[in-house]
């Protein structure tokens, strides 16, 4: 109860009993000191009154005069309160006495000391008789102390009632004071339960008083301004936090599904966007298609010109495919220079058609980054969703697989997605690995050489290197394993190994004593592109000694459709060095005619597709005729590539072309055959 009790009531309760104990403790001090006084004056007045009767008594004692001392006894009678008065001699025999009627009882003066002895209710006072100086009697005086407990019993009313009357007007006051002071404190008590129960921190204790509690008030006023000013900082701080992590969520999510360059979706949203279009499509029995493009030869952009500018590559197809898609489309790019883009309700095959031709006619558009001009292509495989049988991540593999088959094509195309391509993606598969493992193994890959055939002469002008592959008793036609190993990064490898071994065979043809005509070896963009083509050709004949008029570099127009400052540079180097050089497979890529006339070139190989058709398609034999006067417009020489019949040699003749490679006149031969070839021209 007491524990439970308020601050206040415990300090009104101590202070009552502080001031009870204090007023019992001081009123029975006062007590005391009053009872002591009355009884000394008692006392005092017994020995007045017994030194007067023994005194008056000594004469009549020492005579021993009975009715003397008797007298002198009644007259002591008369005294108030004395209720006996007895005169014994020395022996302690009484010679006179008086007592009071309704006084009962006797005592000796052997039993009571000298002066003043208290019993029940009675006071005895034991006075020697002398006379000169000696004891001759003894007078006992026995008084009443009604008196006295009569003032005893006045002095303890009186004492309570002060008592009580103090401990009511201290009640009184210390509730009036503690009323009082109890005011301001309530109101802190209000102000911190307020400020406990509603975290508000506005509202302020008066501090108009000059006391401790005034400072008081003021020093929690101030905290609380503190603590105001300090959640108003915290609730900008939240604010802002909330911002910032608002905006960091925002970040995160953009950085985790969308790519950080082109702003497209990336793999991650784009397969969880495809998940639901697929089972959207399961669901309604709606159509889904993919798009899968891979940009051509965009590695060698990166390679030559820097990562820099092929960023810029990828953000501009990015911009153009976006352009071209719907709203309700999905562009995502997928990694690298792969985009892929998903098509809801559209499996028509025309409108695919379409589509595609369109993104690769916009691709193909010249591109102005800084001061290059880029030219660019895209390979596209299309995959359309079979209900219920695909899931999203099986669409994307199949789309892939057809990009890779419209890859095998050419650059530039498109292809649609058929359950043999899965077949034909893991012999790809196959074929690239045997292909690594090959370039490691010593004599895996072997040259064979085709003569170069002036028309008009005869002679033999030139020798082609042609790399032919091996593999475990089978011959592998460089029409399948060269594309894989461009796609797979494995062609410049091949290339330095051709240089190489071409070189050391000139080397060798040279020691022989033979004359020799030069030897051509096709480079491929990536090779040509590198900021050292140049120098490392220089170093593989530094390295067999052997003179650059012999080496002779053969590549395709598609060269220079990724790079074009790059790969002249690497032309005029080499042309600086003492090589000769020539476009194979002319009129089959992607020519630009004012790019031909910089070129520092020797020669234009007319590709063979032109030379087998010839005298059959007049549009054919005019393509062909174009070539030759363009070459000697140039003052380029001419070369006819896959003669097979006189009546083709005959047509490249009449034309002005200048000399022919093919069947005709040689097929591709051994190093070992050419030796006895050329001593005979």
């Amino acid at each position: 109860m007491f524990r439970r009790s308020s601050f206040f009531t415990k300090q009104l309760l101590a202070v009552l009993v502080v001031n009870f104990f204090s007023l019992c403790l001081v009123a029975g001090l006062l007590y005391n000191n009053f009872v002591d006084d009355y009884k000394s004056n008692l006392v005092d007045v017994l020995d007045n009154q017994s030194t007067l009767l023994a005194s008056a008594t000594s004469t009549s004692v020492l005579f021993s005069d009975v009715e003397t001392t008797q007298e002198l006894l009644d007259a002591a009678s008369k005294l108030p309160a004395i209720k006996s008065a007895k005169v014994y001699d020395d022996a302690f025999t009484v010679i006179a006495s008086y007592t009071m009627d309704d006084f009962q009882g006797d005592i000796s003066p052997s039993t009571v000391k000298e002066g003043a002895t208290f019993g029940k209710h009675l006071i005895y006072y034991l006075k020697p008789i002398e006379f000169n100086n000696e004891v001759i009697g003894y007078l006992i005086l026995t008084a009443s102390t009604t008196s006295l407990e009569q003032q005893q019993q006045h002095a303890m009313y009186v004492v309570l009632g002060v008592i009580i009357i103090s401990m009511l007007f201290t009640y009184l006051f210390h509730w009036r004071l503690q009323s009082f002071l109890s005011k301001p404190i309530q109101q802190l008590i209000s102000l911190v339960k307020f400020v406990g129960s509603k975290r508000e921190y506005a509202k302020r204790l008066p501090d108009r008083r000059d006391d401790e509690l005034g400072e008081l008030f003021k020093g929690v006023n101030h905290i609380l301004a503190t603590v105001e000013d300090h959640q108003a900082q915290l609730q900008a701080q939240n604010t802002e936090l909330e911002r910032v992590v608002e905006l960091r969520t925002r970040q995160l999510y953009q950085k985790a599904n969308y790519d950080a360059l082109t702003q497209l979706p990336n793999r991650h949203l784009f397969v969880e966007k495809l998940d639901e279009a697929v089972n959207k499509a399961n669901a309604q029995n709606t159509a889904l298609s993919i798009l899968f493009l891979d940009l051509d030869r965009f590695k060698l952009i990166n390679d030559t010109l820097g990562h820099d500018v092929g960023d810029e590559v990828l953000i501009i197809v990015a911009k153009k495919l976006t352009a071209i898609v719907t709203k309700k489309d999905c562009v995502c790019r997928w990694g690298g220079d792969e985009f892929v883009i998903m098509l809801e309700d559209v499996a028509e095959h025309d409108e695919l058609v379409a589509l595609s031709s369109e993104i690769i006619e916009s691709l193909s558009q010249p591109m102005a980054i800084g001061s290059n001009q880029l030219h660019i292509s895209t390979s596209i495989g299309i995959a359309l969703h079979q209900k219920n049988l695909e899931t999203g991540i099986e669409i994307l593999k199949h789309a892939d697989t057809s990009m890779y088959h419209a890859k095998e094509k050419g650059p530039g195309g498109y292809s649609f997605f058929n359950i043999e391509m899965l077949e034909e993606s893991l012999v790809r598969l196959s074929l690239e690995s045997r292909i690594r493992q090959a370039i490691k193994l010593e004599g895996a890959f072997s040259l064979v050489y085709q003569p170069q055939v002036c028309i008009r002469s005869g002679r033999i002008i030139g020798l082609e290197s042609l790399i032919r592959w091996n593999d475990e008793g089978t011959d592998i036609a460089p029409s399948q394993f060269i594309p894989v190993a461009e796609e797979a990064g494995l062609i410049n490898p091949l290339t330095t190994w051709v240089l190489s071994n071409v070189c050391q065979q000139i080397r060798k043809w040279l020691d022989e004593g033979l004359s020799l005509v030069p030897v051509a070896v096709n480079l491929p963009a990536s090779f040509l592109i590198q900021l050292d083509c140049a120098e490392q050709i220089e170093e593989v004949l530094s390295k067999y000694h052997v003179p650059p008029h012999l080496l002779e570099v053969e590549l395709t127009e598609n060269t220079f459709i990724s790079s074009t400052d790059f790969a002249l540079t690497s032309l005029k180097k080499l042309k600086k060095i003492g090589l000769n050089i020539s476009i194979d497979d002319f009129g089959t890529g992607y020519s630009c005619l004012s790019y031909i006339g910089t070129l520092p070139i020797n020669k234009l190989k007319i590709d063979g597709s032109f030379v087998s058709q010839l005298g059959q398609s007049s549009s054919n034999d005019g393509i062909v005729n174009t070539i030759i006067m363009l070459a000697k417009s140039l003052e380029l020489t001419t070369l006819g590539e896959c003669v097979e019949t006189k009546e083709q040699q005959q047509a490249l003749a009449e034309m002005g072309c200048d000399s022919v490679q093919g069947y005709l006149h040689h097929k591709p031969l051994k190093s070992s055959e050419i030796a006895p070839l050329m001593s005979r021209h």
